[in-house]
């Protein structure tokens, strides 16, 4: 049998190593390349770090605010008009909810027989009453949400591209320093570009985003318990002006029972399902004026930070 050991002195072919696969070193070698400045062999070796960062963190802010900027501006500042005006519009129906319940509620029938007295009705509508009200508070607090929200967006788009001069400042800084004040100028000048992408983009963004999921899940159950709200409100009305323009006969007069019976069955009857439909208004307000920009801004925060944290200088 042939032995398979080669003879002394010759060396065995040696084997070209593997390609390494996509997505591993080879491409971590190319974005280190392109963000230490390697590319730039015409600029001193000294100065090539801090121009590549410049250079690749001022295209992603050129893109962002020339691309991405106006249309996150025109779909979220629509939606926060577009919410605005609905929660005033809301908070005018809530108004009317309650002066029609409060005018039922001070309705009462006076009666004389024997020492006489009166019968009312008011304290049975007390908890749709309160519901109400803590509606309506709610609603004051989702509008001051929603002026946070669009005066912020104002305040960032009139800062604009000034919120970026601090990261190149802090760029143009690492260009003439050494060592740690190097190391610390490049980090800061990363997560600054993303510090003012976030203060500039954050919010419009978090509205559009806002405006996708509510349009999604949320609309129809606010359009049906806007349109119960509404439609209750106009059914009191009708019950109190047919109550006001109907004379009462002599057996109402001296029947007060029955017919304070007879009203509230009908005030009851009409406010059967608008408890139901205030508890359904608030839950939107509050995920759509409150939670969901709140969790969106949190997203988009962790998002950004993920992207320019500075992990090696």
């Amino acid at each position: 049998m042939a032995d398979p050991t080669p003879p002394s002195g010759v060396q065995p072919a040696a084997v070209p190593p593997a390609a390494p696969p996509p997505g591993s070193v080879a491409d971590d070698d190319l974005l280190a390349a392109l963000w230490q400045g390697r590319w730039l062999t015409r600029v001193p070796e000294s100065l090539r770090e801090p121009l590549a960062r410049l250079i690749v963190l001022g295209c992603v802010a050129v893109v962002s605010m020339l691309l991405f900027a106006p249309a996150a501006d025109s779909r979220g500042e629509a939606y926060l008009e577009a919410t605005f005006a609905r929660t005033l519009a809301a908070l005018a129906a809530t108004r009317g909810l309650d002066s029609a319940i409060s005018l039922a509620q001070s309705s009462e029938v006076s009666f004389s027989f024997g020492p006489g007295g009166s019968l009312g009705i008011g304290q049975a509508l007390d908890p749709v009453n309160d519901l109400v009200e803590q509606y309506g508070a709610l609603l004051l607090t989702s509008t001051t949400a929603l002026g946070v929200q669009r005066l912020g967006m104002q305040i960032g788009r009139s800062l604009g591209w000034w919120l970026f001069l601090p990261a190149a400042a802090a760029l143009v800084g690492a260009m003439v320093t050494r060592g740690v004040s190097r190391e610390g100028l490049l980090g800061w000048g990363r997560r600054l570009v993303g510090i003012a992408l976030f203060a500039r983009l954050a919010i419009p963004t978090s509205a559009w985003i806002d405006s996708l999921v509510s349009t999604q899940f949320l609309e129809s159950s606010y359009q049906q318990a806007a349109a119960t709200v509404t439609t209750t409100t106009a059914k009191i009305e009708e019950v109190e002006a047919e109550d006001a323009a109907k004379a009462k006969s002599w057996v109402d007069r001296y029947n007060p029972v029955d017919y304070v019976t007879e009203r509230a069955q009908r005030l009851y009857a009409t406010l059967a399902d608008v408890g139901e439909s205030i508890v359904n208004l608030a839950i939107y307000f509050t995920i759509s004026t409150i939670v969901l920009p709140l969790g969106t801004l949190w997203l988009l925060s962790k998002v950004s930070g993920a992207l320019f944290a500075s992990r090696s200088g």
